[in-house]
């Protein structure tokens, strides 16, 4: 808990700050759970498994002012604070303070994906985690650019008691067309042997609300902070509704380091090709249900081939 004691006094001063100065702030609790029930194929075995309860709160203070807390529920011996922030707006600015998704982990492709309760999207399972503690300034342009800078810690919300290893990045983000958006970012941090740099971009595309495709690419230089280290991913994703509740979904994950040798003496067991396909219902507005194949190809010869048939349920409160 001593981890979550700065973010904690943080938010609590900021909001004390904020209810003195406005009495008409309106607060909207909310809850997101993500359960998974999972058959292995190749094993005939079956796992359940709770992944995440989050509850929170949503504050709206005044027209510039606003805040999120939120905590993961599912281990409460070490329990997690999730996005936790202020938010001043104004005009075509935007400072957030606290606990947000990272630059390198921008909102637009959570959002894209939207489907957590699946899977991660590829640059959380392997480049950055989704949120970390520190400071964004983001300015909207115009309709068609918006940009940002930030500074975090670069441990990630979960291990916030680390040390330190500051993380600037900068974004970047064009819609030239309506249906179409373009982004990149890069972001660095030092460690004690090299200085990572994480370079990153993406393509979406939507078309009418029943279509939608996307292309991720992102590239780690000295991962982990060696130097020798090199990584890179690309993800590609695709979704259409068949009708106003069903939707089939697509998504092909590449992993790539510049490994040596088949015997397990690779810097990054984690290489190689994974892919998931399926259907998500939506049964009622709070609640979408969805059942997928899940495949897994390592470029190691060492490690099993995975395959595995999950039915997973998300509740939205």
């Amino acid at each position: 808990m001593k981890a979550l004691r700065w973010p904690i006094i943080f938010l609590c001063l900021s909001l004390q700050i904020c209810f003195a100065g406005d009495k008409k702030t309106v607060v909207k609790p909310y809850l997101h759970s993500f359960t998974q029930a999972r058959g292995d194929l190749r094993r005939d075995t079956v796992l359940y498994k709770q992944e995440k309860v989050i509850f929170g709160l949503d504050f709206k203070f005044n027209e510039h002012w606003s805040a999120r807390a939120g905590i993961d529920l599912i281990n409460m011996n070490k329990p997690y604070l999730k996005p936790t922030v202020l938010t001043f707006k104004k005009d075509r600015w935007t400072v957030d303070g606290g606990i947000f998704f990272t630059s390198d982990m921008d909102m637009s492709i959570m959002q894209f994906w939207g489907n957590r309760f699946i899977d991660r999207v590829a640059a959380d399972k392997w480049i950055c985690p989704t949120a970390d503690l520190g400071l964004r300034l983001t300015r909207q342009w115009n309709e068609w650019v918006t940009t940002d800078v930030s500074i975090v810690s670069g441990n990630g919300y979960q291990r916030l008691k680390e040390k330190y290893h500051p993380k600037p990045a900068f974004r970047a983000i064009v819609t030239p067309l309506q249906p179409l958006k373009v982004g990149g970012y890069i972001a660095t941090r030092k460690g004690q042997d090299a200085i990572e740099t994480t370079l990153s971009s993406f393509v979406h595309l939507r078309k009418n609300e029943k279509w939608k495709a996307t292309g991720e690419y992102y590239h780690q230089s000295n991962s982990r902070f060696a130097k020798s280290n090199r990584l890179d991913i690309v993800s590609v994703y695709s979704a259409y509704s068949l009708i106003a509740w069903m939707e089939i979904i697509g998504r092909y994950d590449l992993l790539k380091s510049n490994t040596k040798g088949s015997a397990g003496d690779s810097w990054n067991r984690e290489d190689g090709q994974s892919c998931i396909g399926g259907f998500i219902f939506q049964c009622f507005p709070t609640m979408r249900l969805s059942i997928n194949y899940v495949g897994r190809r390592p470029f190691l010869s060492n490690i099993d081939k995975e395959d595995w048939i999950y039915v997973c349920l998300e509740l939205k409160f």
